[in-house]
């Protein structure tokens, strides 16, 4: 896959961690396959992977477990 931005390199595909909110609660997915250009950076949800954030945000999959962290806001870390 192309670079949406237009850059050489193909983008590659990678498994990542990333944060969602649903309602007020933040959901992590693991392992979640995208495609990152290796030029500038841009990410991009392949369909597949969509479809698995759409039914987790839903609340149509079960979790595999559950985490608890630190909150931050950045207008009272100065």
């Amino acid at each position: 896959m192309q670079c949406p931005n237009g850059c050489a390199d193909p983008m590659e595909t990678q498994k990542q961690e990333k944060i969602f909110h649903r309602g007020n609660h933040p959901v992590v997915i693991c392992d979640l396959e995208i495609h990152v250009c290796p030029s500038c950076g841009q990410e991009s949800i392949p369909l597949n992977s969509a479809r698995m954030i759409e039914r987790i945000l839903q609340g149509k999959a079960k979790p595999s477990g559950q985490f608890t962290a630190e909150l931050y806001e950045a207008s009272s870390a100065i």
